[in-house]
């Protein structure tokens, strides 16, 4: 029974990188497009676009995890 729930634990782990490694390609290609559309020199959406996703998400990691952890 333990290894079935190490195998589960690994699954989500590797479908959470799946999910950052997309959804951050995406924001590298949305926010360098934005930037461009307004003609900007310096790439501000193409930094901030990914970075507010990473700390939103490491935000609802920890909450997920102090949740889990409480029961």
């Amino acid at each position: 029974m333990k290894n079935n729930t190490n195998q589960i634990q690994w699954g989500k782990f590797a479908g959470l990188a799946s999910q950052w490694a997309i959804v951050l390609t995406l924001l590298i290609f949305i926010g360098k497009y934005i930037d461009q559309k307004m003609g900007r020199l310096t790439p501000l959406f193409l930094w901030m676009l990914p970075s507010l996703f990473i700390v939103f998400s490491l935000f609802k990691i920890v909450r997920d995890t102090q949740l889990k952890s409480k029961k």
